[in-house]
């Protein structure tokens, strides 16, 4: 049997790499044929920057987890702060400046191979170190890994609610509110080429969440604050902030919220998510009490391709 890890701590990375202006860590290499659930994290110096670029294929999502970054999107800029999400597309114009020294860049990447791309990157520098200065050599590279430098804009300065891209900590494009669990959308399906979404859940302490039905994906969650008691093949351990539980697939698993005001990234999110909530706030428009309902809404949950098979609090 192939080795992994479920629970994976900031400390528990699998590959770093040192740049002249950060460090990477890697923490998750991308998974089966779709390249998805790619996952590391980047400490970035004062004024690092990432020059305005375009990717072919591929979707890209980034949290700050700690500093404040100048984010340049499709000729407009803002700057983005902890706790903030930006997703990119692909043929979405984009770069970024790092004002803090230490920012805590966490990425998360479908479809694109980036960890692996700049580790090539390191290779020619190590055995070729003239072809980084070959402009027409390094085309070919970006080229490659479906990567186009553009020339700076000439940016208009806005609100970063004015940026689309950037999801504000707190907020969603849709948001659902039950008893002890409010749901953000963060990433749509549309968003991801069909692919996935991204979900937030802030929990209150004491909610519980049970995964007991097949289900052929990775699940990869990321606690964003607070504590979670998680329960999988057989052990029990507490997930704390900003650790990341990467969960095989048919495997069943269950979460219990150890503090209120808990919140969980839902990072590979293949149920329908929007059309399960928006039933089910429909189903419950009396009375928000999820957990109290849960038999009543129990068959949207599985007729969505979700498999929660229990919500309950204790």
């Amino acid at each position: 049997m192939f080795d992994y890890k479920i629970h994976i701590t900031p400390d528990d990375y699998i590959h770093e790499l040192e740049e002249k202006d950060c460090k990477d860590y890697l923490f998750i290499a991308p998974v089966g044929e779709t390249l998805n659930n790619e996952m590391s994290d980047v400490y970035y110096q004062e004024n690092a920057f990432v020059p305005y670029h375009e990717h072919s294929k591929g979707y890209e999502t980034f949290s700050i987890d700690r500093g404040s970054v100048e984010v340049t999107i499709n000729g407009k800029r803002s700057v983005a702060e902890a706790g903030d999400l930006i997703h990119i597309e692909p043929y979405m114009s984009h770069g970024f400046r790092f004002l803090e020294e230490g920012t805590i860049w966490r990425e998360l990447f479908l479809g694109m191979d980036m960890y692996g791309g700049i580790l090539e990157k390191q290779l020619i520098d190590r055995s070729y170190p003239e072809k980084l200065k070959d402009d027409a050599f390094m085309a070919g590279y970006r080229l490659k890994h479906h990567t186009k430098r553009l020339g700076e804009p000439e940016p208009e300065v806005v609100q970063k609610e004015g940026m689309p891209q950037i999801r504000p900590k707190g907020k969603g494009i849709a948001c659902f509110a039950f008893d002890g669990i409010v749901c953000s959308q963060k990433v749509g399906r549309h968003e991801t080429g069909g692919a996935k979404e991204i979900w937030e859940f802030a929990m209150d302490k004491g909610v519980c969440v049970e995964w007991d039905a097949p289900h052929p994906d990775w699940d990869l969650y990321v606690v964003k604050e607070g504590r979670v008691e998680v329960s999988v093949l057989g052990e029990t351990f507490t997930a704390n902030a900003r650790d990341i539980l990467h969960v095989p697939p048919y495997t069943s698993y269950s979460m219990k919220i150890l503090d209120d005001r808990t919140v969980l990234h839902a990072y590979n999110v293949k149920a329908l998510g929007l059309r399960l909530a928006e039933i089910v706030e429909k189903k419950l428009e009396a009375g928000p009490d999820l957990a109290g309902h849960w038999d009543e809404v129990k068959d949207i949950f599985r007729q969505n391709k979700s498999c929660i098979t229990k919500i309950s609090r204790v």
